[in-house]
């Protein structure tokens, strides 16, 4: 039984969150965003699948940062309301949809699927594009998984700072669409690197863009994670907390007593939580115009918001 706060649905096989075989996938509009109600192994299979399509799929994910980004920025709600998949990226997700009677099959943060999915598109001959980070993080990211998956087609990386628009923004674009990518991973931090996706989607030729964080840091060891006792229940916020207090305090704690304050709201029926939006008939041309990027959306920053932008 669900509570009020969700509301579970479907999307047809032609829709924008079909599986592979054209079955229907349940989705939970939780809060008012849309979380598709798949696993990780399901997950891959859909990116392999849209990476054989005509059109742009975005793939974007929440933790609870990003649901408290969401209620404190508009564009950032509105990003993952129309997003083609939104996948459960945080244990504290997992655990606000179980309060409301919604079973979330698993929690998926990009590092823990990162393999699985290499193999696959390495195996369905699909390339990738790495944008993001510190120079030199997401060429060492593409190497390590050249070399751990055989047949990975590398279609190139680019640091995180550049101009995000102008002359820069226009060739680094150009530069993508010419490597012949079929997926692009985009990891400057929430919410700047869905901004920036959004605001150049029409002119990306890749088939789906995810928006990754810290994923590139993770995955070649640059950056310090949580052991894995801890990440497999839900602790990851906590050592990272303990790790790092004064930088994560007014996001885990603060937060994280705001997203429960939510959550145990719209259990009670207290506060209203926008609909998320079920128009399946309409087309990626009738979507909301993209993004402008602005000069004071970070400009050139590709890295600052990469170390707050990860799972809990």
């Amino acid at each position: 039984m669900t509570l009020p706060g969700v509301t579970v649905f479907k999307r047809e096989g032609t829709t924008t969150m079909a599986q592979p075989t054209g079955q229907t996938v349940p989705a939970a509009c939780f809060l008012g965003i849309p979380l598709s109600l798949i696993d990780s192994k399901q997950l891959v299979d859909i990116a392999v699948e849209w990476g054989k399509q005509d059109r742009l799929r975005r793939v974007y994910n929440v933790n609870v940062h990003a649901m408290i980004l969401a209620y404190r920025n508009r564009d950032f709600m509105r990003y993952l309301q129309e997003a083609d998949l939104v996948f459960c990226d945080g244990y504290g997700i997992k655990l606000g949809a179980k309060a409301l009677g919604v079973s979330i099959p698993q929690r998926m943060t990009p590092p823990d699927w990162i393999d699985d999915f290499a193999a696959a598109v390495a195996e369905a001959g699909q390339s990738v594009f790495a944008l993001g980070d510190e120079d030199g993080v997401a060429s060492l990211f593409q190497r390590t998984l050249a070399s751990r998956h055989k047949g990975y087609l590398d279609a190139g990386s680019h640091n995180g700072f550049f101009d995000k628009t102008g002359p820069e923004n226009d060739a680094l674009i150009d530069r993508i669409n010419s490597s012949g990518a079929v997926h692009l991973f985009v990891g400057f931090g929430m919410p700047l690197q869905e901004r920036w996706i959004e605001a150049n989607r029409h002119r990306l030729n890749v088939k789906v863009v995810y928006p990754v964080g810290a994923l590139f840091r993770w995955y070649v060891g640059y950056e310090w994670r949580a052991p894995k006792w801890m990440t497999d229940h839900g602790l990851e916020w906590l050592a990272r907390l303990m790790r790092h207090p004064v930088r994560h305090f007014r996001r885990y704690v603060l937060g994280n007593s705001l997203f429960l304050a939510k959550v145990f709201g719209a259990r009670a029926g207290i506060g209203s939580i926008e609909p998320c939006p079920l128009d399946e008939s309409r087309s990626p041309e009738e979507a909301a115009p993209p993004e402008t990027m602005r000069a004071s959306d970070e400009g050139r920053n590709g890295i600052a918001a990469n170390h707050s932008s990860r799972a809990q």
